[in-house]
Formats: C-alpha cells, sequence, structure tokens
C-alpha cells in the first residue's frame, strides 16, 4: 500500500528528516535504530566509525580510531556530512588523492547493519575528480576587495616546522580595534625544501595550491581563506582547543584536537600551518592590538584592468602601501596584477593557464620585459622603503627600453609600471588628504 507522503508525514518525523539531511527520495527504516561501531580496511590501518541511527536515518558520524597518514584522512573525511545528507554511502565519489581512505569509510558505511538484515556487496569507488587537465575541482578564490581599504596595520611572521615561513597581515579599523577589516595568511615553502621547485615560494597565489590539490584534494589557500572569512566577520583573531583536547595526539587533528573556534573540515588542507603558524601569530597580533598597538597604517587600492572596449581583461592590479604615522614614511610596499579565479575570463590565450595565480607569486609566469616580475616589485619596495618617491621609478627594472636582450637581460619598459602608477596616484591622494605621507615629487 501507498502513501502520500507529503499528507501523513509527521512533525518528528520531518524532524529527523532535517537532522538526517535526507530527500523525499531517500529510503525509510534503512538501518536499524542506536549507536554502531563500524569498520574497514583502509589504507595503512583499520577505520572504525561511531554512527548514530535514528528512525533508521544516519544522523551523526565521528571516527573512533584510525592510524591513516593524517592529512589524507582529514580530506577523506569530508565524506562523513555526505554520508549523513545522502544516509548512506551509495552513489558517494572518494575523494581525490585519499581514494583508500575514502573506501575504507565508506566501507565500513556499508556494514552498518539494516533494517531488512541483508550487507549489500561493497564496490570500491574512484574519484571523479582525478582524470582531466587539472585533476580535481576544487574552487577557491584569491581576488582581492576592490576598492580602496585602509586601517591601522599588524603584521607577524616566523619560521615553523622545519623552516617554513608563515605570515599573517591584520589590519583594524582605526576608530575600533576590535572590528577587523582585513585578515591574510601566506607561507612560503622552507629554503631546503625536499622539492627545489616550491623553496621559498609564496604559497597564495602559486602554482603550489594546484600541485596539492592534484595530490591530496585539497588545495593549501582553501584553509587560510576559511579561517580568514572567520576572523573578519566575527572580529576574533584567538582560539580555542577543545574542551577535550588530548595531548597525546600532539598536533594532529582528530575529533578532539581540532579547533574549537571553527569545527571544518577544511582547515586539513593546511592544518600544520593553521595551528603551528597562524594560530600563533595571530594570538601575538591580538596581543598586541590590546597591549601597545601599532603606529603603521594600511593602504590598499585593487582595481580591474580593462581593455579599450571596456572590457576586463582577466586581470585585477593590486597597491599596498604600509606608513608610518609618525615619520610619515612608506614603511612597506607591495604591488601585483592578479589574475581570474577561472580561464575563461582571461582575454590573452597565453594567460589563462595562470588562473588562480598572480604574476609576483608564480613561478612559471614569464614577464615581457626579460626580467622576473617579483624582482621588479621587491627593487619597487627597496626604493620606497629608502625614501625613493612612488612616482620617479625610472631607476627600477623594465622601466624603459634598454636595448639588446643579449647584453642587458630585458628590453622594454613593463606595462605593469603604467597600471602601477595609476594605482600609486589613488593611494596618494588619498593618504595626502588624510595627511599621513609625505610629499612625493612627480616630476
Amino acid at each position: 500500500m501507498k502513501f502520500n507522503r507529503k499528507l501523513v508525514f509527521s512533525a518528528a518525523t520531518i524532524m529527523t528528516m532535517t537532522l538526517a539531511g535526507c530527500s523525499n527520495t531517500t529510503p525509510h527504516g534503512k538501518y536499524v535504530d542506536g549507536i554502531h561501531d563500524v569498520s574497514a580496511k583502509g589504507k595503512k590501518s583499520i577505520i572504525t566509525l561511531t554512527v548514530e541511527v535514528k528512525n533508521g536515518h544516519i544522523v551523526d558520524i565521528k571516527t573512533k580510531s584510525q592510524k591513516e597518514t593524517e592529512s589524507l584522512y582529514l580530506n577523506a573525511e569530508r565524506l562523513l556530512s555526505k554520508v549523513v545528507s545522502n544516509n548512506g554511502q551509495e552513489g558517494i565519489d572518494a575523494v581525490s588523492g585519499a581514494t583508500y581512505s575514502s573506501n575504507g569509510i565508506l566501507k565500513a558505511i556499508n556494514t552498518l547493519p539494516r533494517v531488512d538484515g541483508t550487507t549489500p556487496e561493497y564496490v570500491p569507488v574512484g574519484s571523479k575528480e582525478a582524470s582531466g587537465d587539472d585533476a580535481f575541482k576544487l574552487k577557491w578564490s584569491i581576488q582581492p576587495q576592490l576598492g580602496l581599504l585602509k586601517g591601522d596595520y599588524y603584521y607577524q611572521e616566523a619560521r615553523f616546522r622545519q623552516g617554513h615561513m608563515g605570515s599573517v597581515a591584520i589590519v583594524t579599523d582605526t576608530s575600533n580595534a576590535k572590528d577587523v577589516i582585513f585578515a591574510e595568511f601566506n607561507e612560503s615553502g622552507r629554503p631546503n625544501y625536499y622539492t627545489r621547485l616550491y623553496q621559498d615560494v609564496p604559497k597564495r597565489m602559486s602554482e603550489y595550491n594546484f600541485s596539492m590539490g592534484k595530490k591530496k584534494g585539497t588545495a593549501w589557500v582553501q584553509s587560510a581563506l576559511t579561517m580568514e572569512k572567520l576572523m573578519v566577520e566575527q572580529d576574533k583573531l584567538t582560539f580555542e582547543l577543545n574542551p577535550d583536547f588530548d595531548p597525546a595526539l600532539a598536533n594532529k587533528l582528530k575529533e578532539p584536537n581540532r579547533l574549537k573556534y571553527a569545527g571544518i573540515d577544511v582547515v586539513a588542507g593546511a592544518s600544520n600551518s593553521i595551528q603551528q603558524s597562524m594560530v600563533p601569530l595571530t594570538a601575538k597580533i591580538h596581543a598586541q592590538i590590546y597591549g601597545e598597538g601599532t603606529e603603521q597604517l594600511f593602504y590598499q587600492h585593487a582595481e580591474k584592468l580593462l581593455d579599450e572596449k571596456g572590457k576586463w581583461t582577466g586581470v585585477t592590479a593590486l597597491l599596498r602601501l604600509v606608513v608610518d604615522k609618525n615619520s610619515k614614511q612608506i614603511t612597506k610596499a607591495h604591488y601585483d596584477e592578479i589574475f581570474a579565479d577561472e580561464k575563461k575570463l582571461i582575454s590573452d590565450a597565453s594567460l589563462k593557464k595562470f588562473y588562480r595565480q598572480s604574476k609576483y607569486e608564480s613561478i612559471n609566469y614569464a614577464e615581457p620585459a626579460r626580467i622576473g616580475f617579483n624582482v621588479m616589485i621587491d627593487a619597487l619596495n627597496d626604493h620606497l622603503q629608502q625614501g625613493g618617491s612612488l612616482f620617479l621609478i625610472d631607476d627600477l627594472p623594465a622601466t624603459g627600453d634598454s636595448g639588446s636582450y643579449a647584453s642587458t637581460g630585458f628590453t622594454k619598459r613593463s606595462d605593469a609600471w603604467e597600471h602601477y602608477l595609476k594605482q600609486a596616484n589613488i593611494l596618494y591622494q588619498q593618504m595626502r588628504q588624510d595627511n599621513v605621507i609625505v610629499e612625493h615629487k612627480k616630476i
């Protein structure tokens, strides 16, 4: 006998469906109610899950024990929420880069006691993300906030874990130190990194995220972006451990050791970086904000670069300047040109491969002026720190046609300098209006 479920659903049943995240097509009474421990073989160990079932629906899953590679397992563990919403493992793909651990989780769920007494044969699954040019379907955005951003500037950096360099920049509202308006975490590979390609390379807007995505199914920057978003939204820079923190688990982000601040598995993409670098650095900044404060002001302007028809080229210009409140001198400067998050948005076909990267941080980007873009910008930073003008830059690399590439290393003025000068003028006018910078000559 068939019933119209839209008419006969009770309030209790609707609540159960909501908790389980199921749809109208999900079978009722599929599993035996209760709390069950189920296990299956992963890559390196037996994975045991504790599953709670109510009214035949899975409502909660926790990892009870496992000895898999921690970063890989944390990525695979993202499947748990999918299993809950799907009320079973059927039709769920493995996580790219963590196929064995994923299958261990899904196979364990397959052994969950069913009301009809059956145990279907488990068929191992692969990852749909494991094929194609980019080998994964990860999404993240590196686009900056457009327009003007200004406030009090805080910065901390330190090496951690075998020599990686972590850095955190925080900007707060000048009139309200409790209002976090900007947060950015970055990390550079250690000088003796086992892969020479990533030695001393910043990770945020470089090829590193794609390499990690293909190997482990998650991009490093995704974790940083998630934590930054929470900091700004909640105006919170300090973190707490779970009340059930287990010191025996050291820095592993197993269930008892996940940050109480944000119960999110995406941190798995950079678990060591978050715990060992971002957390302690932001804690130092938090203490500074409520201690001695800062004498540094932050000014940033970002603008989409348009072609002659007014259409976005797929490149965004960004200039950051930090000035000292007392001397009114520039203490830090950084200019970059950031590529769109999707290939199709970049008009120059030769630049499409640099999507979700920036000219400064990309390893493979080749500046047409025949000199490294990072070399140009590092020279700009040195020039301004030494009291040079924002506008008199003709002594910097690639600011003019220098003749033969064979004898000089570069041949023409970089277009980036024109874009930089436009952003510099915008920030300079604002900073002069705010009376925070000395006069800079333009001729």
